[in-house]
């Protein structure tokens, strides 16, 4: 954390906020407002800001094996130790952002009896939500056969959940809003990696500008 150096920042805000309001959108319950972050240089030394935790950080142009990621977050790609890349991001993303926004997990991964990660159910709610894992993505599963069968098929197929969709686990948001939403996090959960949109492309999603007052 930076102090404070100059209150007269505080006074400033409020009298650009009044002069020039930055864009909000609106919801149900919550107004979402832009960030205003044109405080101009420090006046004084801080000290050295340093990133750090960067002991398990890769390149992600090309693929890697091993496993990463918050089990809730976690890429099919990883589960299945099928190659990652920055594409594995983007996937958490996905499912962060729905997290956060439903106030609630988008995928149940606790096994009942043992109350661990399972990651056979985690394929399992994945299936159920985008459908059969692509053969070329379990091809190059390294971990593959703990979980399918040669035909493709999961071997516990009782886990997978008829009726579990994008619509029906968000209820926070509905009607454009809702289907707009959806459709910015399809483009993220996808078996493939693939098929995921880049962060870059993902920054022109309407969904991040539609409603926002001018």
């Amino acid at each position: 954390m930076v102090k404070l150096e100059d209150p007269e920042i505080l006074e400033r805000d409020v009298r650009d906020e009044y002069d020039h309001p930055l864009p909000q959108k609106v919801l149900d319950e919550r107004t979402i407002y832009l960030s205003r972050n044109n405080y101009g240089r420090l006046l004084r030394p801080t000290g050295i800001v340093q990133i750090t935790d960067f002991g398990l950080s890769v390149r992600g142009d090309v693929p890697h094996s091993g496993c990463i990621q918050a089990e809730l977050y976690r890429a099919p790609e990883v589960v299945l130790d099928a190659g990652y890349t920055y594409s594995a991001d983007i996937w958490s993303l996905g499912v962060m952002l729905w997290d956060l926004l439903q106030g609630k997990k988008l995928f149940d991964l606790v096994d009942p009896t043992t109350g661990e990660y399972d990651d056979q159910r985690h394929l399992a709610q994945i299936t159920s939500l985008l459908g059969k894992a692509p053969d070329d993505l379990l091809r190059q599963g390294q971990r593959t056969s703990m979980f399918y069968e040669s035909d493709g098929k999961l071997k516990d197929p009782s886990l997978v959940s008829p009726g579990f969709s994008f619509e029906g686990t968000i209820d926070v948001i509905d009607g454009e809003e809702k289907r707009m939403f959806i459709e910015f996090v399809k483009r993220m959960l996808r078996w493939s990696p693939k098929e995921r949109q880049t962060a870059k492309e993902l920054l022109n999603d309407p969904w991040l500008h539609d409603g926002f007052s001018q």
